[in-house]
């Protein structure tokens, strides 16, 4: 696993919107954007899965996922292993904290379960000379 500059884990907690893409093992990828979402420590995240058809079907048979964020004038890129959690301690406390986030906002659906993103690689995909480089 890779740690997360704090720079990065800053722009991942602070973006709205994350994109996790996935891929079948026939190389079909699939991009789904992503609300619920948060930094589990400086080698993990974990994204909420309310309606993951195709990439929990994608997860399932290759579990290489790849994140893309960005704000008006910084962007990353992260790649990373992930593993699906719907079962357990470790799950019951990130629904609580999805499903109340959807309470608040007036959505009528829960958590059904989630992604441990165990990151790998980290890139900055910023425009200028940097674009691509690999920071961790």
């Amino acid at each position: 696993m890779t740690k997360m500059p704090q720079e990065v884990i800053d722009l991942f907690n602070d973006t709205e919107v994350a994109y996790v893409v996935t891929a079948s093992l026939e190389g079909q990828p699939n991009a789904v954007p992503v609300t619920l979402k948060k930094v589990i420590d400086e080698e993990t995240i974990y994204v909420s899965d309310q309606f993951f058809k195709k990439t929990y079907a994608n997860f399932m048979a290759n579990p290489k996922v790849a994140i893309s964020f960005c704000n008006d004038t910084t962007s990353y890129q992260m790649y990373g292993t992930a593993r699906y959690v719907n079962e357990g301690e470790e799950f019951a406390e990130l629904k609580a904290w999805a499903d109340a986030k959807l309470e608040a906002k007036g959505k009528p659906f829960r958590a059904k379960g989630g992604l441990f993103i165990d990151v790998t690689e980290v890139y900055t995909c910023t425009s200028g000379p940097t674009a691509g480089d690999r920071i961790a």
